[in-house]
């Protein structure tokens, strides 16, 4: 009886409750494995040797085959995991011998940082002592531009880092600070903006072209920027070719009023393109220059040419007074606008030829007396200037296109 308790207390022994590892969430299905291992330990609670020793034999069959089948498929799952995870496992192990060199040397980056610190520092004030004089040469130039804009440009300098460079410029509208300010310049002004910052470095001394070339800066300028903008070009001549090429006449005009040097062509493209190249004169010689050329055109009927010759020689008078009146007046400090409405105001030519010799409309009277002084004749190529446009002239116009050469070398005197 007692070897009986001892083997029944042996077999019971054999059991135990459900592992926890079975009890827990699992990646895998192990409901089975989990039911007959409750099973086993259900069977080790039986009463009875004979009845203990049935239940026993009957579940640890599938009990075992469970666990079985469980290992297997956690041994496949776990070769899947390392064929997945080795290649990681490799290149971790190369970054943590990295890691571990870098933290070794981690007390050495505060000191880079400040030494990279330090020389953006140093890159920068060097990068904005080089700009400092191309920033002054731009303030000078647009100061003398910018006449009687109320724009102001501050210093020029250089923002940014690495790829996101930008030129960045501080520019003011009636003495207040304007982050907007280019929205609100003239196209005129932003052109005249952009050659303050193109001339100072088109012209350092470093580079080896002695020559500057320019498109159609006068486009969408204000007279007054036009008369600049010929000062300007004069000084950059001082050291280097200045070709400038224009459809607007207003640039020759601001030469040719502030006596600047200057050699200006006219180029006219024919039929089949073909290009020709002419000295331009003033207008007043040209006017002259035509005159002449059909005083001596036979083929024109002779009421036609002395209609066209008159035409022309008052358009030199007219001309004439025109550059006198603009002279004058811009050089005793008229705006432009001024000047242009005063020129528009002159309809006739009497009232131009008066605004130009007494700077005063109102003595019209006076016009004919003061010119009898430029000579014999002049008074009579006046008034025929007038006449003859309208109703043409008789006799031999040669004479008359001398007298107007005559009153027109008067006016501008």
């Amino acid at each position: 009886m007692e070897d009986l308790n001892r083997a029944v207390a042996d077999g019971r022994a054999l059991t135990r409750a459900v592992p926890p590892v079975l009890a827990g969430a699992l990646p895998l299905d192990a409901d089975a494995a989990r039911l007959a291992w409750q099973s086993w330990a259900d069977a080790g609670r039986i009463d009875g040797a004979a009845a203990l020793a049935q239940a026993l034999e009957s579940t640890y069959p599938a009990v075992t085959s469970a666990l079985i089948d469980l290992r297997e498929r956690a041994a496949e799952m776990l070769a899947q995991r390392d064929e997945i995870w080795a290649p990681i496992a490799r290149r971790l192990a190369a970054w943590l011998v990295e890691a571990e060199q870098a933290a070794a040397q981690a007390g050495r980056l505060s000191a880079l940082d400040k030494a990279v610190k330090w020389l953006a520092d140093i890159a920068g004030d060097l990068r904005h002592q080089r700009l400092a004089p191309f920033a002054e040469q731009s303030q000078h130039v647009w100061q003398t531009l910018r006449q009687q804009s109320n724009v102001d440009l501050g210093p020029v300098r250089l923002d940014g880092t690495a790829t996101r460079r930008r030129v960045a410029m501080d520019v003011r509208v009636d003495g207040v600070d304007g982050g907007t300010a280019l929205g609100v310049m003239s196209q005129g002004e932003l052109h005249a903006l952009g050659l303050s910052l193109f001339l100072p470095r088109a012209t350092v001394d470093q580079s080896p072209f002695r020559f500057v070339l320019i498109d159609d800066p006068v486009q969408a300028m204000d007279p007054a920027k036009v008369d600049g903008l010929a000062r300007v070009l004069d000084e950059v001549a001082a050291t280097r070719q200045v070709v400038v090429f224009t459809h607007d006449d207003r640039l020759a005009d601001a030469v040719r009023r502030l006596d600047l040097p200057a050699t200006i062509w006219e180029v006219t493209r024919g039929e089949r393109s073909v290009v020709e190249m002419r000295r331009c004169d003033d207008p007043i010689t040209r006017y002259l220059d035509d005159a002449r050329a059909m005083a001596l055109t036979a083929d024109l009927p002779a009421d036609i040419r002395s209609e066209l010759v008159a035409s022309c020689c008052r358009s030199a008078v007219e001309a004439a007074c025109h550059a006198k009146i603009r002279s004058v007046r811009l050089g005793n400090g008229h705006t432009h606008a001024e000047v242009e409405a005063a020129l528009a105001d002159a309809e006739t030519t009497n009232k131009k030829a008066t605004l130009a010799v007494f700077d005063d409309p109102k003595r019209g009277s006076d016009l004919l007396g003061r010119m009898k002084t430029a000579g014999p004749g002049v008074v009579d190529a006046f008034q025929k200037c007038k006449k003859g446009a309208h109703k043409g002239l008789t006799g031999d116009l040669r004479p008359f296109v001398r007298d107007v050469e005559k009153l027109v070398g008067w006016i501008q005197r």
